[in-house]
């Protein structure tokens, strides 16, 4: 009897060491989520975000204003790739100059920072940048001719 108390207590010992080794890691994509959720809007464009599948995709629209409303010209998702430890986007586009937007994104407390590679009639590399502060962000691409900006508020 003796030997299989020792036993258990030994299988009991191992598991309280294991356990605090045994650390789920933050999903990177959570931060993401938690800043952009939402519909934001900055003159003539909207940009709305929304959880996607088990919050492990974020859907991306982007509508552009006209007379007759919102069109919608972009829609695409971001999620964590656990094969290149990043967060990816993708997102495809009518009626610009950029027909596939490819973003490899990373959060830095209240700003996203993106790599981005544009493909189309004007693609080439660049790096965009989302700085949130409450509720708007202010939005950057660098690597044109010249910086782009514009602020975006939370409807």
């Amino acid at each position: 009897m003796k030997s299989k108390a020792r036993i258990a207590l030994l299988l009991f010992s191992t598991a309280l060491v294991l356990a605090p080794s045994i650390v789920v890691a933050e999903d990177p994509l959570e931060a993401f989520g938690a800043l952009v959720e939402g519909r934001w809007t900055a003159g003539d464009s909207r940009q709305e975000f929304e959880w996607g599948v088990g919050r492990r995709a974020v859907r991306a629209r982007s509508y552009y204003k006209t007379e007759q409303g919102w069109t919608l010209v972009g829609e695409g998702m971001w999620f964590w790739d656990p094969a290149q430890e990043v967060i990816r986007g993708v997102v495809v586009a009518m009626a610009m100059p950029i027909d596939l937007f490819e973003y490899r994104s990373e959060v830095q407390e209240n700003e996203i920072v993106h790599d981005l590679a544009a493909h189309g009639p004007a693609g080439g590399k660049f790096v965009e940048r989302w700085r949130f502060a409450g509720d708007e962000y202010h939005w950057t691409l660098e690597g044109g001719p010249e910086p782009m900006t514009a602020t975006y508020r939370r409807d």
